[in-house]
């Protein structure tokens, strides 16, 4: 029987590890019939499939959600995955009950760094130099603040992630989407207004990536989005989960069970995944 269900997408370069609090959180106030899963995306952590763009990330969600017999859908898309999620609400939206923006890409986004990371042969060399060359230094700061974030019973789960993160080319994955982000933001951003499913749009009051401007212009585009501010940075899902959680509870639940508590063999099928969900590919 199909399940409804609420998937975390996380950004660029990042994995399924950066939810785990979040996804905590995020169980202590959702009903237990809806499952809560948070994937690693094509070319990132566990997942064996190659990097994608922005479609290519579209097609791998709905594959992936038939896979796992998903029921109604709320997406949460983190920084460069709320552009999959702009897609599949405008493209697709039959597939999706709801989708919630967080610090998300969307118009006027581009820093002058990002044309500098994109470009042809000085990309590739900073791409390399920093994610290849600087994995190790990388990765073990990167570790050590989700770590600082996660119950001592959550760190296998997310070590696990990050293990399988340090044998991915990830300076190639960053790369490539840094490229599919300057390409196609304007198609991500045409496809606002077709936006066909309840949107909560939520950023941090001192994002240092994604200008105010971005989310203003999301929410005022997407028709009937609702948005959010939170007192954070760029990582909310790691820094500031509680509060995330509260404001995607809020939305997803009427979207999911209407109002209803769920029951019966919706339930039961739900509680198979665990007690924070699944991490899948």
């Amino acid at each position: 029987m199909p399940v409804p269900t609420v998937v975390l997408l996380h950004g660029q370069p990042d994995s399924s590890a950066s939810f785990w609090s979040l996804r905590r959180q995020l169980r202590s106030r959702l009903d237990p019939a809806i499952r809560i899963t948070a994937p690693d995306r094509p070319g990132y952590g566990a997942n064996p499939r190659p990097v994608s763009d922005f479609r290519g990330n579209v097609d791998w969600l709905k594959s992936w959600l038939r896979s796992i017999d998903a029921g109604p859908t709320v997406v949460v898309g983190h920084s460069w995955a709320g552009g999959i999620g702009v897609l599949a609400g405008a493209s697709v939206p039959s597939v999706l009950a709801g989708l919630v923006l967080v610090s998300s890409i969307g118009p006027y986004c581009l820093l002058p760094i990002d044309s500098v990371l994109g470009a042809p042969l000085i990309g590739e060399i900073i791409a390399f130099t920093t994610l290849r060359l600087g994995g190790p230094l990388i990765r073990h700061s990167a570790a050590t603040t989700i770590r600082a974030h996660l119950l001592p019973a959550d760190v296998p789960y997310a070590k696990a992630s990050g293990f399988a993160m340090a044998h991915r080319p990830l300076w190639r994955t960053f790369l490539q989407e840094q490229r599919t982000l300057i390409r196609d933001l304007d198609d991500i951003s045409a496809a606002l207004p077709s936006v066909g499913v309840a949107t909560l749009v939520v950023d941090g009051t001192d994002d240092q990536l994604i200008p105010g401007r971005t989310p203003t212009e999301l929410s005022r585009q997407i028709p009937g989005a609702r948005r959010v501010r939170i007192a954070g940075a760029h990582d909310l899902q790691l820094k500031q989960p509680a509060e995330l959680a509260g404001h995607i509870a809020d939305f997803v639940t009427p979207l999911l069970t209407g109002g209803d508590r769920l029951v019966g063999e919706a339930a039961e099928t739900a509680e198979t995944t665990g007690p924070i969900g699944t991490v899948g590919s």
